[in-house]
């Protein structure tokens, strides 16, 4: 690794007499409330050296004895810190625990903690990790919610985790002087499924508006039959739509009225319930009151207006 760059903070426990009480202190100026606990009989030592990156994020390099590091409840109370860790694995191994899900991380490896919440960190032998510290408005600007990325090891298996222990190490060897967090974070956000997920269901749920709009006039159109045309469930169908927002049933009554207006407007002398019929609709006083609510003029009224 290259120097530690100017502006950075280095502490350890080297010529101290109160190595771990130190440590403790040291922790937590580094990081944030935390609490270590020996695990270990025998000498203590640890090392960080914290840089700054990009304005918004820091790096920690971390070389420690065998202990645990605890982010308590009453840590979390105490110094609310809103942002993430994403601890990359160097040497040695770790246990990592958080909301429930546990998880072991091998040299190689990193994974993701939120700092709002408790979490759970132990390393059985001497190790070192790379510490990268992202605050939270940084995802938020990416869309990225961590709540399903927590606790979950990623190695270089994945291409887009490769890519990211890759970039941290350019990074960190100053051979790239132009990546930033945002770069870092729309690595993190693809290495958990979050872009390639995203992209996928954006694009299938596309199809499946095309194919409704353009069926929106059978009567016999539903989330049910809609299911069956893709070969997925209904419940799936239900959690595309509301990615958008928009329920089936609201996208569907949205088409309908729609094919109505342009058939009002192009076909003044048709009846207004032959109409309604046509797009889709069963009830003509049904279909006069949901007109009134999506354009705000009756039927009748916009047709006028040609």
């Amino acid at each position: 690794m290259a120097a530690v760059p100017s502006g950075s903070n280095v502490w350890s426990t080297v010529g101290r007499n109160d190595t771990f009480a130190h440590w403790r202190e040291v922790v937590c100026q580094a990081f944030t409330k935390l609490t270590p606990e020996r695990i270990a009989d025998g000498p203590f030592a640890g090392e960080i050296r914290l840089s700054p990156f990009g304005g918004m994020g820091t790096f920690s390099r971390i070389t420690a004895s065998p202990q645990r590091v605890v982010r308590r409840r009453r840590d979390v109370e105490d110094r609310p810190c809103d942002a993430v860790f994403v601890n990359i694995q160097v040497s040695g191994t770790s246990a990592v625990r958080q909301r429930g899900i546990e998880t072991r991380l091998a040299p190689g490896s990193f994974v993701m903690l939120d700092a709002r919440q408790p979490f759970d960190m132990r390393f059985d032998r001497n190790f070192r990790q790379i510490c990268m510290h992202l605050p939270m408005a940084l995802l938020d600007a990416h869309g990225f919610d961590p709540a399903k990325a927590v606790a979950r090891s990623v190695g270089r298996d994945d291409v887009f985790g490769a890519a990211l222990l890759d970039s941290v190490d350019a990074i960190l060897d100053e051979e790239d002087t132009e990546g930033s967090p945002d770069h870092l974070v729309h690595l993190l956000r693809l290495s958990y499924g979050g872009g390639r997920s995203d992209m996928l269901a954006d694009q299938h749920l596309r199809h499946i508006k095309r194919f409704v709009a353009g069926n929106c006039a059978d009567p016999a159109i539903s989330p049910r039959a809609v299911s069956a045309h893709f070969r997925i469930s209904v419940r799936h169908l239900h959690k595309l739509f509301a990615r958008s927002g928009v329920t089936f049933g609201q996208f569907l009554l949205r088409c309908r009225l729609r094919k109505a207006r342009i058939a009002l407007l192009l076909h003044p002398r048709r009846p207004i319930v032959e109409i309604s019929l046509e797009a889709g609709f069963q009830s003509p006083s049904h279909f006069s009151r949901c007109f009134v609510r999506e354009f705000g003029l009756t039927p009748s009224a916009m047709r006028r207006l040609c």
